[in-house]
C-alpha cells in the first residue's frame, strides 16, 4: 500500500503483545495482495484486466473493501470514485456470487488506494480483537489511525494542523484520517472535472471506521462545507475538520 504501519498495544505482557502485533501485520500482508492495483495476480489486478461484460470471483474482504467505497461514493455525491472517474458507474459488485466485474455498457481500471489503507487498519482491529487486545493504536502511514479502547489523545500531524491550530484530537474506538496538498501537491483530482481539487487546503475525517474515514477525507477536501455538514448531519459520528482556501479551520459535526 506504499506506506508503513504501526501498531501499539497497551494493557499486555510485552510477549503477547509482540505475538499479537506480528499476528497484524500478517494481515496487512494478506489485504495488500487482495487489494494491490501493482499486482495483476491481485483480486484488484484481476478486475483490471476485465473487459466490459466480464466479471471475476473475488475474496470477501475484496468485497466488503468495494462496499464501502460504493458507501463513500454514494454519500459523496460522487466525489470519491476509486476508478477516478473513468467508469466507477459501470462496476458491478455481485456478493451472493462473490463475484465483480463490469457491466456491457463500459468498463475502467479500479484503485482502491484511497480506501484500502483504512480498510486494511479496520481488518487489523479485528485481528486485535481475536487476540482479545482490547486497546490499541494503529497507525497507518502519517494520513490514518484508529483508536481503540480507552480515549487516546494523539497528534494531529502537518504543516496544515499546526497551522490552524489543529494539532492533537481524542479518539475513542474511532479513526482520524487526513488529505492535503502538503505532501504530495495536488494529487487528490476532482472526478468530475479531471482537475486537481481546490475546494480546500486540507481535510480530516472522523469516523468509527477507517475506511470510512479514508475515502471521507479525500471526499471532504472536493465538498463544499455545507454538503459536508449535510453528510456528518445524516451519518452520525462523522466529524470533518476543513481548511479553506483563506486558511481559516472549519469544525463540523465536533
Amino acid at each position: 500500500m506504499t506506506t508503513e504501519f504501526e501498531v501499539i498495544v497497551a494493557g499486555q505482557e510485552r510477549e503477547y503483545a509482540r505475538q499479537a502485533s506480528a499476528a497484524v501485520f500478517r494481515e496487512f500482508d494478506r489485504i495488500e495482495n487482495l487489494l494491490s492495483k501493482y499486482n495483476a495476480g491481485s483480486d484488484v489486478g484481476q478486475i483490471n484486466l476485465l473487459k466490459s461484460g466480464e466479471s471475476v470471483r473475488v475474496a470477501i474482504e475484496t468485497l466488503e473493501c468495494l462496499e464501502r467505497a460504493v458507501w463513500a461514493h454514494s454519500v459523496s455525491g460522487g466525489l470519491f470514485d476509486p476508478t477516478i472517474g473513468t467508469g466507477f458507474q459501470w462496476l458491478e459488485v455481485d456478493r451472493p456470487n462473490f463475484s465483480v466485474g463490469w457491466k456491457k455498457e463500459g468498463s475502467g481500471s479500479l484503485d482502491l488506494g484511497g480506501i484500502g489503507k483504512g480498510y486494511a487498519i479496520d481488518k487489523a482491529a479485528e485481528v486485535l480483537a481475536d487476540w482479545e487486545v482490547p486497546e490499541a493504536v494503529i497507525n497507518g502511514g502519517t494520513s490514518t489511525v484508529l483508536a481503540m479502547g480507552k480515549e487516546w489523545n494523539l497528534g494531529v500531524g502537518g504543516p496544515w494542523g499546526e497551522k490552524v491550530g489543529l494539532t492533537t484530537v481524542k479518539l475513542k474506538n474511532q479513526a482520524l484520517s487526513g488529505s492535503g496538498t502538503e505532501v504530495k501537491g495536488e494529487h487528490i483530482l476532482n472526478p468530475k472535472t479531471g482537475k486537481p481539487a481546490k475546494q480546500h487546503l486540507a481535510a480530516w475525517a472522523i469516523h468509527s471506521s477507517a475506511a470510512a474515514s479514508d475515502a471521507l477525507s479525500t471526499a471532504f477536501m472536493m465538498m463544499e462545507a455545507d454538503k459536508i455538514e449535510q453528510l456528518c448531519r445524516t451519518n452520525p459520528g462523522t466529524v470533518a475538520y476543513v481548511v479553506k482556501q483563506d486558511e481559516s479551520l472549519v469544525e463540523i459535526g465536533v
